[in-house]
Protein backbone atom coordinates (compact mmCIF):
# COMPACT_ATOMS: atom_id res chain seq x y z
CA UNK A 1 0.00 0.00 0.00
CA UNK A 2 1.55 3.59 -0.93
CA UNK A 3 1.25 6.76 1.76
CA UNK A 4 -0.66 8.60 0.38
CA UNK A 5 0.76 12.08 -0.20
CA UNK A 6 -0.46 15.49 -1.62
CA UNK A 7 1.36 18.18 -3.33
CA UNK A 8 1.32 21.67 -0.83
CA UNK A 9 1.51 25.21 -3.11
CA UNK A 10 5.15 25.75 -3.65
CA UNK A 11 6.15 28.48 -0.70
CA UNK A 12 8.55 31.38 -1.56
CA UNK A 13 11.09 31.59 1.83
CA UNK A 14 13.68 34.22 0.51
CA UNK A 15 14.61 36.12 -2.41
CA UNK A 16 14.92 33.79 -5.25
CA UNK A 17 14.51 30.65 -2.78
CA UNK A 18 11.34 28.23 -3.02
CA UNK A 19 10.28 25.24 -1.15
CA UNK A 20 8.63 22.34 -3.15
CA UNK A 21 6.33 20.98 -0.23
CA UNK A 22 4.40 17.61 0.04
CA UNK A 23 2.19 16.19 2.74
CA UNK A 24 2.33 12.48 3.49
CA UNK A 25 -0.02 10.54 5.36
CA UNK A 26 -3.79 12.27 5.57
CA UNK A 27 -6.25 9.66 6.58
CA UNK A 28 -3.84 7.29 8.19
CA UNK A 29 -3.17 8.86 11.25
CA UNK A 30 -3.84 12.57 12.74
CA UNK A 31 -0.28 13.86 12.74
CA UNK A 32 1.00 14.25 9.38
CA UNK A 33 4.98 14.12 7.80
CA UNK A 34 6.03 16.99 5.60
CA UNK A 35 8.25 16.11 2.18
CA UNK A 36 10.53 19.37 1.14
CA UNK A 37 13.20 19.94 -0.89
CA UNK A 38 14.36 23.49 -1.77
CA UNK A 39 15.43 24.95 -5.26
CA UNK A 40 17.59 28.17 -5.46
CA UNK A 41 17.51 30.15 -8.06
CA UNK A 42 20.40 32.68 -8.29
CA UNK A 43 23.04 33.17 -10.89
CA UNK A 44 23.44 29.22 -11.07
CA UNK A 45 20.57 27.57 -9.68
CA UNK A 46 21.09 24.86 -7.40
CA UNK A 47 18.82 21.93 -6.15
CA UNK A 48 18.58 21.19 -2.44
CA UNK A 49 17.88 17.48 -2.24
CA UNK A 50 15.45 15.62 -5.04
CA UNK A 51 12.37 14.23 -3.26
CA UNK A 52 11.01 10.99 -3.16
CA UNK A 53 10.44 8.55 -6.06
CA UNK A 54 6.79 7.96 -5.05
CA UNK A 55 5.80 11.21 -6.56
CA UNK A 56 8.49 11.88 -9.54
CA UNK A 57 6.28 13.41 -12.21
CA UNK A 58 5.01 15.74 -10.17
CA UNK A 59 7.89 16.62 -8.31
CA UNK A 60 9.76 17.47 -11.73
CA UNK A 61 7.03 19.09 -12.71
CA UNK A 62 6.90 21.44 -9.71
CA UNK A 63 10.61 21.57 -9.64
CA UNK A 64 11.43 22.75 -13.49
CA UNK A 65 8.07 25.27 -13.37
CA UNK A 66 11.28 27.52 -11.13
CA UNK A 67 14.16 26.49 -12.93
CA UNK A 68 15.10 25.63 -16.72
CA UNK A 69 16.66 22.34 -16.54
CA UNK A 70 19.54 23.03 -18.73
CA UNK A 71 20.13 25.97 -16.13
CA UNK A 72 20.64 23.92 -13.14
CA UNK A 73 23.96 24.18 -12.15
CA UNK A 74 24.40 22.53 -8.56
CA UNK A 75 22.73 19.44 -7.14
CA UNK A 76 22.98 19.60 -3.77
CA UNK A 77 22.44 16.55 -1.37
CA UNK A 78 22.22 16.45 1.89
CA UNK A 79 22.35 12.60 2.63
CA UNK A 80 21.81 9.83 0.91
CA UNK A 81 18.45 8.61 2.37
CA UNK A 82 15.87 7.52 0.07
CA UNK A 83 13.52 10.51 0.34
CA UNK A 84 16.60 12.88 -0.63
CA UNK A 85 18.36 11.38 -3.49
CA UNK A 86 14.86 9.64 -4.76
CA UNK A 87 14.82 11.69 -8.20
CA UNK A 88 18.56 12.35 -8.30
CA UNK A 89 19.14 10.45 -11.69
CA UNK A 90 15.99 11.84 -13.33
CA UNK A 91 17.65 15.19 -12.41
CA UNK A 92 20.53 14.63 -13.69
CA UNK A 93 19.49 13.06 -17.05
CA UNK A 94 16.92 16.48 -17.31
CA UNK A 95 19.99 18.83 -16.55
CA UNK A 96 22.99 17.83 -18.35
CA UNK A 97 25.19 21.13 -16.81
CA UNK A 98 24.24 20.33 -13.29
CA UNK A 99 26.99 18.55 -10.88
CA UNK A 100 25.93 16.62 -7.59
CA UNK A 101 27.46 18.26 -4.41
CA UNK A 102 28.12 15.45 -2.14
CA UNK A 103 30.55 13.76 0.17
CA UNK A 104 32.54 10.30 -0.82
CA UNK A 105 31.00 8.44 2.18
CA UNK A 106 27.43 9.26 0.04
CA UNK A 107 29.13 8.15 -2.98
CA UNK A 108 30.13 5.16 -1.50
CA UNK A 109 27.02 4.50 0.29
CA UNK A 110 24.63 4.63 -2.85
CA UNK A 111 27.01 2.72 -5.29
CA UNK A 112 25.58 -0.69 -4.38
CA UNK A 113 22.68 0.81 -5.93
CA UNK A 114 23.50 2.89 -8.60
CA UNK A 115 27.08 4.70 -8.83
CA UNK A 116 26.73 8.37 -8.89
CA UNK A 117 28.76 9.72 -12.11
CA UNK A 118 31.77 10.75 -10.49
CA UNK A 119 32.47 13.00 -13.20
CA UNK A 120 30.01 15.00 -11.90
CA UNK A 121 30.46 14.80 -8.31
CA UNK A 122 32.16 17.89 -6.37
CA UNK A 123 32.45 16.92 -2.72
CA UNK A 124 31.41 19.75 -0.27
CA UNK A 125 32.49 18.69 3.46
CA UNK A 126 30.82 20.02 6.47
CA UNK A 127 32.96 23.74 6.97
CA UNK A 128 33.52 24.02 3.51
CA UNK A 129 32.30 26.45 0.88
CA UNK A 130 31.08 27.09 -2.72
CA UNK A 131 30.38 30.00 -4.45
CA UNK A 132 27.82 29.58 -6.78
CA UNK A 133 27.34 32.41 -9.29
CA UNK A 134 26.22 35.90 -6.69
CA UNK A 135 26.67 33.68 -3.29
CA UNK A 136 28.18 30.92 -1.15
CA UNK A 137 27.03 28.32 -0.24
CA UNK A 138 28.69 26.86 3.03
CA UNK A 139 27.72 23.01 4.44
CA UNK A 140 26.97 22.97 7.89
CA UNK A 141 26.69 20.06 9.98
CA UNK A 142 22.54 20.59 11.59
CA UNK A 143 21.97 20.21 15.78
CA UNK A 144 19.95 16.96 14.59
CA UNK A 145 20.72 14.04 11.97
CA UNK A 146 20.22 10.19 11.19
CA UNK A 147 23.15 9.80 8.44
CA UNK A 148 26.56 10.22 8.90
CA UNK A 149 26.92 11.78 5.38
CA UNK A 150 24.42 14.34 6.94
CA UNK A 151 25.63 18.29 6.19
CA UNK A 152 23.25 21.38 5.77
CA UNK A 153 23.76 23.99 4.20
CA UNK A 154 23.66 27.75 4.43
CA UNK A 155 23.49 30.40 1.54
CA UNK A 156 24.97 33.66 2.50
CA UNK A 157 23.37 35.82 0.29
CA UNK A 158 19.44 35.05 1.91
CA UNK A 159 20.69 33.67 5.04
CA UNK A 160 18.52 30.34 4.56
CA UNK A 161 20.14 27.44 6.12
CA UNK A 162 19.03 23.97 4.66
CA UNK A 163 18.74 21.36 7.63
CA UNK A 164 18.22 18.21 6.07
CA UNK A 165 16.39 16.07 8.68
CA UNK A 166 16.95 18.64 11.60
CA UNK A 167 14.13 21.41 12.79
CA UNK A 168 11.56 18.94 11.61
CA UNK A 169 8.11 18.80 13.55
CA UNK A 170 4.79 17.10 12.43
CA UNK A 171 1.72 18.63 11.67
CA UNK A 172 -1.74 18.66 12.26
CA UNK A 173 -2.59 19.97 8.86
CA UNK A 174 -0.85 22.14 6.01
CA UNK A 175 1.19 24.98 7.57
CA UNK A 176 2.88 27.78 6.14
CA UNK A 177 4.15 28.88 9.61
CA UNK A 178 4.84 27.07 13.02
CA UNK A 179 2.44 29.68 14.35
CA UNK A 180 -0.29 28.09 12.99
CA UNK A 181 -0.18 24.79 15.09
CA UNK A 182 -1.22 24.72 18.40
CA UNK A 183 1.65 25.89 21.07
CA UNK A 184 1.37 22.80 23.02
CA UNK A 185 1.06 20.78 20.12
CA UNK A 186 4.55 22.12 18.29
CA UNK A 187 7.23 21.82 21.38
CA UNK A 188 5.94 18.27 21.54
CA UNK A 189 5.84 17.61 17.59
CA UNK A 190 9.37 19.03 17.88
CA UNK A 191 11.01 17.69 20.53
CA UNK A 192 9.95 14.18 19.83
CA UNK A 193 10.63 14.24 15.84
CA UNK A 194 14.59 15.47 17.16
CA UNK A 195 14.62 12.69 19.39
CA UNK A 196 13.26 10.48 16.50
CA UNK A 197 15.86 11.44 14.26
CA UNK A 198 18.35 11.43 16.79
CA UNK A 199 18.35 8.75 19.13
CA UNK A 200 21.97 9.61 20.25
CA UNK A 201 20.58 12.68 21.92
CA UNK A 202 20.68 10.53 25.53
CA UNK A 203 24.39 9.85 25.22
CA UNK A 204 25.45 13.73 24.36
CA UNK A 205 27.56 15.94 26.47
CA UNK A 206 25.77 18.78 27.27
CA UNK A 207 28.47 21.55 26.74
CA UNK A 208 30.19 19.89 23.76
CA UNK A 209 26.27 19.73 22.24
CA UNK A 210 26.35 23.17 23.46
CA UNK A 211 29.24 24.05 20.93
CA UNK A 212 27.42 22.32 17.84
CA UNK A 213 24.51 24.25 18.89
CA UNK A 214 27.12 27.62 18.50
CA UNK A 215 28.18 26.96 15.62
CA UNK A 216 24.92 26.36 13.81
CA UNK A 217 23.49 29.64 15.57
CA UNK A 218 26.83 31.60 14.05
CA UNK A 219 25.04 31.24 10.92
CA UNK A 220 22.59 33.82 12.10
CA UNK A 221 19.98 32.02 9.56
CA UNK A 222 17.55 34.37 8.54
CA UNK A 223 14.94 31.50 7.70
CA UNK A 224 15.82 27.82 9.13
CA UNK A 225 13.95 24.61 7.28
CA UNK A 226 14.53 20.99 6.77
CA UNK A 227 12.72 18.20 4.55
CA UNK A 228 10.79 17.39 7.36
CA UNK A 229 8.71 20.43 8.36
CA UNK A 230 7.48 24.21 8.19
CA UNK A 231 10.12 26.52 7.62
CA UNK A 232 11.36 28.78 10.61
CA UNK A 233 11.60 32.50 10.24
CA UNK A 234 13.67 34.92 12.61
CA UNK A 235 12.67 34.85 16.28
CA UNK A 236 11.66 31.60 15.44
CA UNK A 237 14.56 30.04 15.05
CA UNK A 238 15.81 31.21 18.85
CA UNK A 239 12.52 28.70 19.78
CA UNK A 240 13.86 26.20 18.14
CA UNK A 241 17.56 26.44 19.32
CA UNK A 242 15.84 26.95 23.67
CA UNK A 243 14.36 23.53 22.68
CA UNK A 244 17.39 21.73 21.21
CA UNK A 245 19.55 22.70 24.35
CA UNK A 246 16.70 20.16 25.84
CA UNK A 247 18.05 17.48 23.85
CA UNK A 248 21.12 15.90 25.77
CA UNK A 249 18.89 16.12 28.97
CA UNK A 250 15.54 13.99 27.97
CA UNK A 251 14.50 10.44 27.30
CA UNK A 252 14.33 8.67 24.76
CA UNK A 253 11.17 9.25 21.93
CA UNK A 254 8.03 7.04 22.49
CA UNK A 255 7.82 4.60 19.20
CA UNK A 256 4.85 3.89 17.53
CA UNK A 257 4.00 0.03 17.91
CA UNK A 258 1.95 -2.85 16.85
CA UNK A 259 -1.49 -1.08 18.49
CA UNK A 260 -0.83 2.11 16.52
CA UNK A 261 -0.05 0.10 13.45
CA UNK A 262 -3.34 -1.74 13.94
CA UNK A 263 -5.19 1.70 14.40
CA UNK A 264 -3.57 2.83 11.03
CA UNK A 265 -4.68 -0.27 9.51
CA UNK A 266 -8.71 0.22 10.78
CA UNK A 267 -8.51 3.83 9.24
CA UNK A 268 -7.85 2.79 5.96
CA UNK A 269 -10.10 -0.46 5.94
CA UNK A 270 -7.35 -3.20 5.57
CA UNK A 271 -8.65 -6.21 7.02
CA UNK A 272 -5.28 -8.05 8.33
CA UNK A 273 -5.46 -11.77 10.43
CA UNK A 274 -4.85 -11.36 13.72
CA UNK A 275 -0.88 -12.55 14.63
CA UNK A 276 -0.84 -15.19 16.98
Amino acid sequence: MDIPIRFLPTQTIAPDTFLVRQLAGEGMAPHLTMLNSLVIRGAEPVIVDTGVAATRAEWLERTFELVDPADVRWIFISHDDSDHIGNLFEVLDLAPNATIVGTWFQFERTAADRAWPIERLRILNPGESLVAGDRTLTAVIPPTFDSPTTRGLHDSTTGVYWASDSFAALVTHAVDDIRELDPGFFRESFVTTQRMVSPWHRWLDPAKYDRLLDDVRSLQATVAVGCHGPAFFGSQIDTAFRLFEELPHLQAAPQLGQADLEVMRQLLGIDVPALV
